[in-house]
């Protein structure tokens, strides 16, 4: 089962017939009920799928390795705070390169996402990684966010000019608006973060802005930018401002992207 659903997950055109057929239906409804679980080498970190969109992401960060050089993550590493965490695995990423002693946050604005990314940690025994509901660069006690029916495609603002030919059901929904700044103290209080992840799908910029006394905290950032957001000069230009640096830039698109930072 596993072999077929990583098939059409690859495939637009199969995606395409599967959705025609009900088969990514299928698909999905047999995963919740027998994920597909799988165990890294080494270490004994295990993650695992409950959706069909979730094998190509687990494929690319953990089994090929191939979505962040490992060479980006500090060393020493003790502590993390992943924005835009989706169902977890870059926190498992992280244990399988450095170990389970690791102390961090694991946010997302997706509720369903994030019941994966606490099942991680706890399959795991990553017992001081902690996950939030909420999204990040909002002001408020709360803000819309828009989910895709593709749990790894959401929004903090309708996409339908910046991605018109993204075809599907887009649902929004009401969620926390998170400090990021005061959840980190509360947690850890004055120990820095090591390693920030910030993807955040078009809120970077806002969070950049608004976080500034946590920023000052952290050591090195893997950055995804968004055109419905902002540009990648726009979000390099305000981490320079902070006092950041770029490393090097992993990924350059039109309407997206992904650069290192560092102080």
């Amino acid at each position: 089962m596993r072999n077929v659903v990583a098939s059409l997950s690859r495939s637009a055109f199969l995606r395409r017939t599967a959705k025609a057929l009900r088969l990514h239906t299928v698909a999905n409804a047999f995963l919740r009920r027998r994920p597909a679980i799988k165990e890294l080498p080494g270490n004994g970190i295990v993650y695992r799928a409950t959706r069909l969109e979730s094998i190509p992401l687990a494929v690319e960060m953990l089994e090929k390795g191939s979505l962040y050089p490992n060479d980006v993550v500090p060393s020493p590493l003790v502590s993390f705070a992943d924005l835009g965490c989706n169902v977890g695995y870059f926190t498992c990423w992280l244990a399988h390169q450095r170990g389970r002693a690791l102390q961090g946050i694991m946010v997302d604005a997706n509720p369903e996402v994030v019941k994966e990314a606490q099942w991680h940690a706890q399959a795991n025994r990553l017992n001081d990684v902690h996950p939030y509901h909420g999204l990040a660069g909002a002001t408020g006690a709360s803000a819309d966010f828009y989910l895709y029916d593709s749990n790894i495609c959401s929004a903090s603002q309708p996409l339908d000019a910046a991605l018109p030919d993204l075809k599907g059901d887009w649902k929004k929904i009401s969620v926390p608006a998170l400090n990021i700044g005061k959840i980190w103290r509360e947690r850890f209080g004055d120990l820095p973060c090591d390693l920030l992840k910030l993807d955040i799908e078009g809120s970077e910029l806002d969070f950049v802005r608004l976080e500034t006394e946590f920023l000052k905290t952290v050591k090195v950032i893997i950055a995804e930018w968004h055109s419905w957001g902002t540009t990648k000069e726009g979000l390099l230009q305000e981490f320079q401002q902070q006092g950041f640096r770029l490393n090097r830039i992993l990924d350059d698109s039109p309407l997206m992207g992904t650069f290192v930072v560092s102080r």
